[in-house]
C-alpha cells in the first residue's frame, strides 16, 4: 500500500512548483484542516483539490494531543527552569525573529489566521483549563515573535502547566483559541503531534519548508530533553539535520526529466500525467520503494551535504542509467519515430525512418517532413505495442513519460538526442 502523504507544518502550501513535484509522485496529500477553518489557497493548489480530488483536508483527531501530551507534561516537570530560561516567555525581547524559521502566521501573503491549524476536531467541545481572566490575552493581533497552536490540538493539563511554568500565553480571537510560546517550541510540538498522526494512520510526512526539527525524529521523552533543553555550547543541539531518504530520491530522480521551469507547467498537464500514466506511475513507485530500502543506511550519514553527495552518485547511477536503457530499447525497435510530429524544416531521415518509408511503398524521392509524418501516421501497430510495453515493463517509464508530455524541447532537439549522428 502506497502511503498519503500529511503535509506540514501549515495548511496551506506555500510552494506550488514542491505542490507539482509532489502531485506527480504522491497517491493523495493530506493535511490537518479543522472543519471551520477558511483556507486561501492558490489556483494550483484549489485545482489539485477540486479538479483531481488529490489534495484532502483531515480534521485533526483529538486523540493524538492526548497521546504527546504526557512526554510534554514530564518534560516541564523534570526540567522547568532550563525551560523558563530558553523559552520562557518573560525574555520574549531577547528572541530575536526566530518566528520567521519556524511557525507563521500569514497565509500565502494574506493575513487571515495562523497558518498552522491543529484546530477543532468537531463534535461537543472539549474540558479546557481553568485559567483566571489576568493569563488571558485578548487582543486583536497576535504577537509576530510568538509561534501559535490551536487550544485543541494541546491536551489542557500540558496547557496549563506550560502556562504555570510561563512558557505559553493565550489568545482568544482569530478563529478560535490560540495558545502562543517561543517558535521552538511550537516547532518541536507541531513535528511530534505530526509524527504521532502519521504512525497511527500510515502517513508519510512531507514539507516544502526548510525546518530546523523533523516529523520523523522519534519524539520520545528523551529526544525532547536533548533538542529543548541539552544543546551543545553555542546553542546549537546535538543531533543530525532533519533528512528524509524517500523524498530526496524522489525529487533527484525527477530532476533528470522534470523541465526547470515546472512553475510554468500548468497543473492540468500534471493532472494528465497522474490520470493518464497510472501503471507506470505504479511501478515507479515500487521502485523507489526498493532503492531507498537498499539506501537506508545512508541515514547514518552524519552530514548533510555527504548524504546528499552520495544520494545524487546513486541516483545518477541507478535512475539514469535506467533511463538510458529505456531509451535505447525504443530506439532499437524503431519507436521514436513517432515523436516527429510538428515543426520539422530539413531533417535528413535516419536509416530507420527511411526503411519504414521503403515497407509502407513511399517513393524514395520522398523525404523529410512529409515521409517522416507519413511514418508516424502509418505507424505499425505492433511498434506501438512494443514501445507501451518496454515502457510499462521499465521501472522508470513513468520519468520517461513526464520528460515527453511536461518538457517542451523542439522537436530537432528530441531528433538530434533520438538519432545521434
Amino acid at each position: 500500500m502506497d502511503s498519503i502523504a500529511l503535509y506540514y507544518p501549515y495548511i496551506h502550501v506555500r510552494d506550488d512548483t514542491w505542490l507539482k513535484y509532489a502531485a506527480l509522485y504522491w497517491p493523495k496529500l493530506a493535511r490537518l484542516r479543522p472543519r471551520d477553518y477558511p483556507t486561501f489557497d492558490s489556483s494550483v493548489a484549489r485545482a489539485l483539490q477540486n479538479d483531481a480530488r488529490w489534495l484532502i483536508d483531515i480534521e485533526p483527531p483529538r486523540w493524538a494531543a492526548t497521546q504527546i501530551a504526557p512526554a510534554f507534561l514530564e518534560l516541564i516537570n523534570i526540567r522547568t527552569q532550563a525551560l523558563r530560561d530558553s523559552f520562557g516567555l518573560h525574555r520574549v525581547g531577547q528572541w530575536g525573529h526566530g518566528a520567521d524559521t519556524t511557525i507563521g502566521y500569514l497565509n500565502n501573503g494574506n493575513v487571515a489566521g495562523p497558518a498552522v491549524f491543529y484546530g477543532s476536531a468537531g463534535g461537543a467541545p472539549r474540558s479546557r483549563p481553568v485559567m483566571g481572566p489576568r493569563r488571558r490575552v485578548s487582543a486583536p493581533r497576535l504577537d509576530s515573535r510568538l509561534g501559535y497552536i490551536h487550544l485543541d490540538k494541546i491536551f489542557p493539563d500540558a496547557v496549563e502547566a506550560a502556562m504555570n511554568a510561563g512558557l505559553a500565553t493565550l489568545h482568544e480571537g482569530h478563529g478560535g483559541t490560540w495558545v502562543g510560546m517561543h517558535p521552538e517550541l511550537a516547532a518541536v510540538y507541531t513535528c511530534a503531534l505530526i509524527e504521532r498522526i502519521a504512525i497511527e494512520d500510515h502517513l508519510h510526512p512531507v514539507t516544502d519548508q526548510t525546518l530546523p526539527h523533523s516529523a520523523e525524529s522519534g519524539w520520545t521523552l528523551d529526544r525532547l530533553i536533548q533538542t529543548l533543553t541539552d544543546k551543545e555550547p553555542g546553542g546549537a543541539v546535538a543531533t543530525q539535520a532533519p533528512r528524509d531518504l524517500l523524498d530526496a530520491f524522489v525529487f533527484l530522480a525527477f530532476e533528470t526529466v522534470v523541465p526547470a521551469d515546472l512553475d510554468r507547467v500548468p497543473i492540468d498537464k500534471i493532472i494528465e500525467v497522474r490520470s493518464r500514466f497510472g501503471t507506470e506511475l505504479d511501478a515507479f513507485r515500487h521502485y523507489v520503494t526498493q532503492q531507498v530500502e537498499r539506501l537506508a543506511e545512508l541515514q547514518d550519514v552524519r552530514d548533510l551535504p555527504v548524504f546528499h553527495e552520495y544520494l545524487q552518485t546513486e541516483v545518477q547511477r541507478t535512475v539514469t542509467g535506467q533511463l538510458e536503457q529505456l531509451r535505447e530499447r525504443l530506439r532499437s525497435v524503431g519507436l521514436e519515430s513517432a515523436r516527429a510530429l510538428v515543426n520539422v524544416k530539413s531533417v535528413a531521415l535516419p536509416p530507420l525512418a527511411a526503411a519504414a518509408a521503403g515497407t509502407i511503398g513511399l517513393s524514395p524521392a520522398v523525404t523529410g517532413p512529409a515521409a517522416l509524418a507519413a511514418c508516424v501516421v502509418t505507424a505499425p501497430t505492433q511498434w506501438r505495442r512494443q514501445r507501451r510495453e518496454a515502457i510499462r515493463e521499465s521501472p522508470v517509464g513513468y520519468l520517461l513519460r513526464i520528460d515527453q508530455k511536461l518538457n517542451p524541447a523542439k522537436l530537432i532537439d528530441r531528433l538530434r538526442r533520438t538519432w545521434p549522428t
